[in-house]
């Protein structure tokens, strides 16, 4: 089943875009930097035949708003999403900058969810508020204003996907990055830099899944093991799954392996 078009929303921030597909319970999927609601098609294909899937599109990306740049600002976001949609206790899904989100979601409104997954994601930078970006952020943003969004899109699949990658993969990867909007971009980057989810984390006592790319070169291992600690600090029932031979894009990667880790999560909740 492939996704409808978008859909958009007027909240009390402003607009929200996301595609939504499928009948059942609820799950709910959140992109990264580099993302939007298409990242999901593999993943809605494989669940929307028994899972209502809703994919949004991140403050600043696909046709949502901006907002202030702070996680706790996209997760009230997605609290004003989820219940526009009048969504019951969902399942919530987050890659990289959404995991971010998704983390801090999980904490401040842990009786909406029925799990969590983490995917290829990290506490947040844990920056003071106010601190320039660093200057990997600034590069990424130097060449979305100066490379042509092919350029552009075609680097950061290269920077994301494991060496070897299926060119096939790598140029949808690059279409969905291609898209990327420098306003969307920047915000992100903020959120990411300043947020700090250990003690979110680690007030949880719900199901969570970590997903991890062997090869992933953004959320390293020293990344996604911190992840872990500070659930391990509370009351969640974790389970990690390490994919082999994957990067940063695990869910076009090694599609059939990350949809089968989730599958196993899900079904045993």
């Amino acid at each position: 089943m492939a996704f409808t078009d978008r859909r958009t929303l007027d909240l009390d921030h402003g607009r929200i875009s996301f595609r939504q597909a499928g009948s059942g319970p609820d799950l709910v999927l959140l992109h990264g930097l580099a993302g939007n609601s298409r990242t999901w098609e593999e993943q809605v294909a494989a669940f929307a035949a028994d899972w209502r899937v809703t994919a949004w599109d991140a403050p600043g990306y696909g046709q949502s708003d901006t907002v202030e740049p702070t996680v706790d600002a996209y997760a009230a976001v997605l609290a004003a999403l989820v219940d526009a949609l009048d969504l019951p206790p969902f399942v919530l899904l987050g890659h990289s900058m959404g995991g971010v989100v998704a983390g801090r979601f999980a904490g401040r409104y842990p009786d909406r969810l029925r799990s969590l997954v983490l995917s290829c994601t990290l506490l947040g930078r844990r920056q003071p508020a106010g601190t320039p970006l660093g200057e990997g952020y600034r590069a990424r943003l130097a060449d979305l204003e100066t490379l042509s969004a092919e350029a552009y899109g075609t680097a950061r699949a290269e920077s994301m996907a494991a060496p070897g990658c299926d060119p096939a993969i790598l140029k949808r990867l690059a279409g969905i990055a291609a898209e990327t909007r420098r306003d969307g971009l920047e915000a992100a980057m903020h959120v990411i830099a300043q947020a700090d989810n250990s003690e979110a984390l680690a007030s949880l006592a719900l199901p969570v899944l970590v997903l991890i790319g062997e090869q992933d070169r953004t959320a390293t291992r020293e990344l996604t093991d911190a992840v872990v600690a500070s659930l391990a600090a509370g009351a969640a029932a974790v389970r990690t799954v390490t994919l082999a031979g994957v990067g940063h894009a695990p869910y076009l990667e090694d599609t059939a392996g990350y949809n089968a880790a989730l599958r196993a999560f899900l079904d045993g909740l």
